[in-house]
């Protein structure tokens, strides 16, 4: 196979050259790759990058969806945005390897890709846009400039981009903010190949399966636990990560749907859950937090530009 189309969170390098007699075995199996969003969505793009032409792509239109596929076997793995810079965490996807976890639907993470967002004007022409639609993170990372080039547009918020360029095709007065590859399969034009918003747009992607490969060192590990209701609980437990040098680059906090005064925290931080000194840092988070678990341990691979 390919190389895109690797196990997630296996090495990217050439394929070892077949023995003799390989030529005759049967091909692997495609993969099935389920993503959050419809075609045309960044989560699509990052899908098709990652896994390409030799994977099945089946777009889902909710991320619970595409968790759902992945549980019930009709897909191998689920592509999910999981943080944007501008607009924060995804709490869909955070909520639903909370939710799962513990389930007979629990999946892990396998793999973080991350994608350079580049956001695209869609319409036609020398048609100044009455409305204009997109998703509610690119409209907040383009709004001073939404407001200044069409001050009097309404803004209309989108499901997804890929939901707003659709919706835009079929609004002869409208246009769309969205990733420009939409353009084709929507038949809208790039008006404005990249919006003039300020500062980089990056969008983390997770890739979820049934079970990850922990890396024999490096990666990151996705960490959940609860803690008692005390002072200095979450300080006593991200210490005792702290002491044996575990660098934290994620934490958020869910409150639990049935005790709304109780929190579950999700940690991510560097290190896998095969190295020594990151078993002795879980097992001195033990003391001081309930219920810890791993959700994977996997490996940051390709920013895609």
């Amino acid at each position: 196979m390919s190389a895109d189309a690797r196990k997630p969170g296996t090495a990217r390098g050439d394929d070892a050259a077949p023995a003799a007699g390989d030529a005759a075995e049967a091909p692997a199996p495609r993969q099935r790759v389920a993503y959050f969003g419809r075609p045309g969505t960044f989560s699509h793009e990052v899908a098709s990058r990652r896994f390409g032409a030799s994977a099945d792509l089946t777009p889902r239109r909710t991320i619970s969806e595409v968790f759902d596929a992945v549980a019930g076997g009709a897909a191998t793995y689920g592509v999910v945005p999981i943080e944007n810079a501008v607009g924060g965490p995804i709490y869909d996807t955070v909520d639903q390897l909370i939710r799962r976890e513990g389930t007979g639907a629990a999946l892990v993470v396998c793999e973080e890709l991350s994608l350079h967002v580049t956001l695209s004007l869609l319409g036609r022409a020398g048609v100044a846009p009455k409305r204009i639609y997109s998703h509610f993170v690119p409209l907040k990372h383009c709004g001073d400039w939404l407001r200044e080039t069409y001050p009097d547009a309404q803004i209309l918020e989108a499901e997804s981009t890929a939901e707003a360029v659709e919706r835009a095709a079929q609004d002869g007065e409208a246009c769309a903010i969205g990733n420009k590859g939409a353009a084709a399969i929507y038949k809208l034009e790039i008006l404005v190949p990249k919006l003039g918003a300020k500062g980089e747009n990056i969008t983390r992607f997770f890739i979820v399966g049934k079970a990850a490969e922990p890396p024999a060192s490096g990666g990151r590990t996705l960490l959940l636990f609860g803690l008692d209701h005390r002072p200095g609980a979450l300080v006593a437990a991200l210490s005792a990560l702290g002491r044996h040098h575990i660098n934290l680059t994620r934490i958020v906090s869910r409150a639990l749907p049935d005790s709304p005064e109780e929190y579950l925290f999700l940690v991510e931080c560097e290190g896998s859950t095969e190295e020594p000194a990151f078993k002795e840092a879980l097992a001195l988070l033990e003391q001081h937090a309930t219920g810890v678990r791993s959700l994977g341990s996997f490996r940051v691979s390709q920013k895609y530009e």
